[in-house]
């Protein structure tokens, strides 16, 4: 009798490790609230009956358990589109799998890196971390734009402002495409002159502007 109930012991604990998963599972009913948690995360919108989905899988759980760990943790997430339509429906979800990068509860970009774990990982390690980096001093403003990249620099003399705001968010999705940069420091301010939005080019840079960068005085962006 002991031996039967120690065997039925082990199976119960090799069946609970077979089930567990870093991937965690969103439905209709708790998506919005849940997405808002995660700093960065990526959701898989899949299909059961899905060849690439179930190709995609063993990869996917894989990459989870390594960027649960990373510093900040990166969330690997899926929604079974069969059964949770209004949400699959809500972000346009067309084909199986498809993947978004989301940030603070937003849609930042689609995934179109590896499908592979090694190469999820290291997509999405690059996807963590501030999209816009603080330049603080001007050094570290010289620096940033001793380069040959396209950067953008967000100029801001109040941290509440609601450009600066709308700047993190441009940052957040164009991540991919851009260099940014921002500063609130008086002295950088000082020097550039600039208390605005500014796009700027190295000089070696092709471009349309008279000269190496373009500044915005506006209280909106628009990247399309």
């Amino acid at each position: 009798m002991f031996k039967e109930i120690l065997f039925l012991f082990i199976l119960l604990n090799f069946a609970s490790i077979a089930i567990s998963s870093d991937v965690l599972v969103y439905t209709d009913a708790n998506f919005d609230k849940e997405i808002k948690k995660h700093d960065v995360a990526l959701v898989e919108f899949y299909a059961p009956w899905c060849g690439h989905c179930k190709k995609l899988a063993p990869d996917y759980e894989k990459a989870a358990t390594k960027l649960k760990n990373n510093d900040p943790p990166i969330i690997l997430i899926k929604v079974d589109c069969t059964a949770e339509k209004a949400t699959c429906d809500k972000f346009g979800v067309g084909g199986f799998p498809t993947l978004k990068i989301f940030r603070h509860g937003d849609v930042a970009s689609e995934y179109d890196g590896p499908r592979e774990a090694e190469g999820i990982v290291k997509y999405m390690r690059g996807q963590s971390g501030p999209s816009s980096k603080e330049l603080k001093t001007v050094k570290e403003f010289e620096k940033f734009i001793d380069s040959d990249d396209v950067s953008v620099i967000g100029f801001f003399d109040d941290e509440n402002s609601k450009l600066k705001d709308s700047f993190q968010k441009v940052a957040d999705t164009e991540r991919d495409r851009f260099r940014f940069a921002h500063s609130l420091a008086k002295d950088v301010l000082k020097k550039t002159g600039y208390t605005e939005l500014r796009l700027g080019f190295a000089n070696t840079a092709v471009n349309y502007f008279s000269n190496s960068s373009h500044l915005f005085a506006s209280n909106s962006i628009d990247f399309r």
